[in-house]
């Protein structure tokens, strides 16, 4: 028989060899892995003007090693505020891989008015994570960063 009449009977044959043609955007919220020093953060992107406006909101829970990066681009002094939050969080504001400021241990708040949350300056990457964070690993304004694969925001991208 054949090399490529083979290969063709295995993939008939063989149900497991399903391709998904599903687009990438519809498998779910894309990730990207963040070290800032000897820590990692497993961060989903808010990448889509949907999933930038919903952030964490509604969300019970964060767990540690895990956080939400919002992507700028042109940079930007976007202005954070925690509705429908259900847990604290600090908020990590990053430049050209580098932590510019960090406002640690936000309350969540359920009446309003909400308290507004900026940068100190223009910045091209915001990390979301659990409260205490910052503090336990130690990070400091000039820490590096680092984000793989490199995230962009998708601002034509349906949710």
């Amino acid at each position: 028989m054949s090399r490529p009449l083979l290969v063709l009977l295995l993939l008939l044959v063989h149900p497991a060899c399903e391709v998904n043609e599903q687009a990438p955007e519809e498998l779910g919220p894309r990730h990207a892995t963040i070290e800032i020093g000897i820590h990692r953060i497993d961060a989903e992107l808010a990448d889509t003007p949907a999933r930038r406006q919903r952030g964490l909101s509604g969300r019970t829970t964060l767990t540690s090693g895990q956080g939400l990066l919002f992507p700028y681009d042109p940079p930007a002094e976007p202005v954070f505020w925690m509705p429908d939050m259900h847990f604290d969080i600090d908020i990590v504001w990053i430049r050209a891989g580098r932590i510019l400021g960090v406002h640690a241990d936000v309350p969540h708040q359920v009446e309003p008015p909400l308290p507004r949350y900026g940068p100190p300056g223009p910045i091209d990457l915001v990390l979301e994570v659990p409260a205490g964070t910052a503090q336990r690993n130690g990070w400091q304004i000039g820490d590096a960063v680092e984000v793989d694969p490199p995230p962009r925001f998708r601002a034509g991208a349906a949710d």
